[in-house]
Order: C-alpha cells, then sequence, then structure tokens
C-alpha cells in the first residue's frame, strides 16, 4: 500500500523570489523614511540658522543706533578739541597721500637677525 506523502508545492525558487521582492520593498520604505529625517534635519538647521541670523541682525541695528547717539559728529569733534588733538576735518575735495615705510623681506629679517646673533 503506498502512502500519500504532502508535497510542499512552495519550493526554492519561490521562497528566494518572495524573499527577494520583500527584502526590496522594506529597502524602499527604510530609504525613504532615512530621506525624510535627512530633510526634517537639515529644515530644522536652516530654521536654527534663520533665526541666529534674526538675532545678530537685530544686535547689529541696536549697536548701531547707540554708536550713532554716542558718537554723532559734532561730540567727536568738540572731544578731540578737548583733548587738544592736530586733528582737522578732513575736506572730501583733499587729495592726501600717505606715504608707508616699506615692509622688510624675509631675506633681509633673516640676514639682521644673522648679523645679531653671537
Amino acid at each position: 500500500m503506498k502512502r500519500n506523502r504532502y508535497r510542499n508545492s512552495i519550493g526554492l525558487p519561490v521562497l528566494t523570489a518572495v524573499l527577494i521582492v520583500c527584502s526590496a520593498v522594506l529597502l524602499a520604505a527604510l530609504s525613504i523614511v532615512v530621506n525624510k529625517n535627512r530633510i526634517t534635519a537639515l529644515a530644522e538647521q536652516q530654521r536654527q540658522v534663520e533665526q541666529e541670523m534674526k538675532l545678530l541682525n537685530f544686535e547689529i541695528v541696536s549697536l548701531e543706533r547707540k554708536i550713532g547717539l554716542l558718537m554723532d559728529g559734532e561730540k567727536v569733534q568738540r572731544k578731540l578739541q578737548q583733548e587738544g588733538t592736530w586733528l582737522q576735518k578732513i575736506s572730501p575735495d583733499a587729495r592726501a597721500i600717505i606715504h608707508l615705510k616699506p615692509i622688510p623681506t624675509a631675506k633681509a629679517v633673516a640676514q639682521t637677525t644673522e648679523l645679531v646673533q653671537p
């Protein structure tokens, strides 16, 4: 007498195909989540930078106002006159030439240090 054996109709090729499809779907979902997290992190960084820029701009404006109140041209001129400085107002039409001393080159500095050292 022959026994009827249960034969599994799902073979190795079918299991492999199902495993490949499931892993592809899982990787696609994972990549979408990672991409959204990255975009969210970048947006948060941008918000922080914009907030910091607003605070810095506010601070710059307030400092400019403070400088404007403290050091207008008349007050500075009076302070310079009180100190007895020789500074004078520069007219916009004046053409002043400032002559600067030449800066010694590295070779000249090296030669002078060699001469100084015993």
